[in-house]
């Protein structure tokens, strides 16, 4: 914690898109030696003091550039210290404060610290003319800090809208982005990595109902061998770019329409039949509604294809799985629900329970473990919910789309 702040402390910009060069440095650098020079040369003769307090009080304006807030804090501490010590009039400690409150707004600190430093100078002086007196010379310094001071704010205040405007835009552009890799993600785990998984599936079943053929068992088991690497380096694939935060721009849209949700649950019945296990479907009739907006309809499609998908891998031998969707006008709820089951053979029968995600092992060559999160991603976009839980051996995902929210 202590070191994330002092880290901050010493950072010489907020802003990402936007970084003091080494001459921008050197010019405030010639800056705080001109203001130091004339300061000693028009209040000349001083005393000792008074020449270290105009010293600190420059090397900290020159410190500000590098490091904004220990110079700023250096230098206010200089002026304060003078204000109250000296009796003469220094004028480089006086304005320092406003200077490097100009500094840190430039640079996007936080106004109210940066401002703050300028309110302190004005309490100290103002308390300081108060209790010991008042003279024409302190009344000038007011005057000066308050026009030189304020014009360099001022200043700092028109430098700071651009560069708030480009950082702005820069986050908005990586918001997208993420949006746009995400959906990247989740759109190739709906289509390449489901329909690379049914393939096995379907293989493995063609080898169960042919048990005797000795010439297809070698071919079913080259070609599920190989689609299994394929789904392998998909998934690795898809982790690795679930994992990456910003990165180039990825101009891709899901303009693409889902398979029909109807043969999804059909191949689903029919994988499941091959077990003994059986599929329920209610209320299917309930995604025509007219009060579904169509890309509202669109995405539902593809989360209701990840649920049966997810059924026809998962449900135990001899299990039931069950869909029911239900509205009432204004919102969309559906329950996926089976008996949990792991897609591995043992002697011709499905051996095993686990559930996505569940970490059994066996579930590694068929899930990413991404297309439940993609399900959710999906659902929380159209401003809903979506929930999973797993006990007494079945498996149960619930979610709720509200169509007002969305249309």
């Amino acid at each position: 914690m202590v070191s994330a702040v002092a880290a901050n402390l010493m950072q010489p910009t907020r802003y990402t898109t936007w970084r003091p060069t080494w001459r921008l440095h050197l010019a405030h650098a010639s800056l705080a030696a001109l203001i130091t020079l004339f300061s000693i040369a028009a209040t000349w003769p001083m005393s000792s003091i008074a020449v270290l307090s105009e010293i600190i009080g420059g090397l900290a304006l020159a410190l500000s550039s590098r490091f904004p807030w220990p110079g700023a804090l250096l230098g206010s501490a200089s002026a304060w210290t003078a204000t109250v010590v000296l009796t003469d009039v220094p004028f480089s400690p006086g304005i320092i404060p406003w200077l490097c409150t100009a500094i840190l707004v430039a640079r996007g600190f936080s106004r109210m610290p940066a401002y703050s430093l300028v309110v302190f100078s004005l309490v100290i002086l103002i308390a300081d003319i108060q209790w010991n007196g008042a003279s024409p010379a302190w009344f000038t310094l007011l005057q000066v800090s308050l026009f030189i001071g304020g014009g360099a704010i001022t200043v700092a205040e028109l430098i700071r809208s651009p560069r708030d405007q480009a950082e702005r835009s820069l986050h908005t552009y990586r918001e997208s982005m993420e949006r746009q890799r995400l959906l990247v993600v989740t759109e190739l785990h709906d289509t390449v990595v489901r329909d690379l998984t049914h393939a096995v599936m379907t293989a493995e079943q063609a080898r169960l109902a042919h048990p005797q053929d000795a010439a297809l068992a070698p071919e079913l088991d080259a070609m599920t061998a190989a689609v299994r690497a394929a789904v392998e380096q998909m998934r690795h694939a898809l982790r690795a770019m679930s994992d990456i935060r910003g990165g180039e721009r990825l101009d891709i849209e899901a303009t693409s329409a889902p398979r029909p949700l109807e043969a999804v649950i059909s191949d689903a019945a029919a994988i499941l039949g091959q077990r003994g296990a059986h599929l329920e479907v209610e209320g299917l009739e309930l995604l025509g509604i007219p009060v579904i907006p169509p890309g509202v309809r669109l995405q539902l499609l593809r989360v209701l294809g990840e649920l049966v998908s997810n059924m026809s891998k998962y449900t135990a031998p001899q299990g039931r799985a069950r869909l029911v969707i239900e509205s009432d006008g204004r919102s969309l709820e559906a329950m996926a629900s089976n008996d949990v089951g792991l897609p591995g053979q043992v002697g011709g029968v499905w051996a095993g329970a686990g559930a996505p995600g569940s970490g059994v092992p066996g579930y590694d060559a068929f899930s990413s473990g991404l297309g439940l999160e993609g399900a959710r991603r999906r659902v929380e976009a159209l401003g809903g919910s979506l929930s999973v839980r797993q006990g007494e051996g079945r498996w149960t995902t619930v979610f709720s789309v509200p169509f007002q929210a969305v249309s």
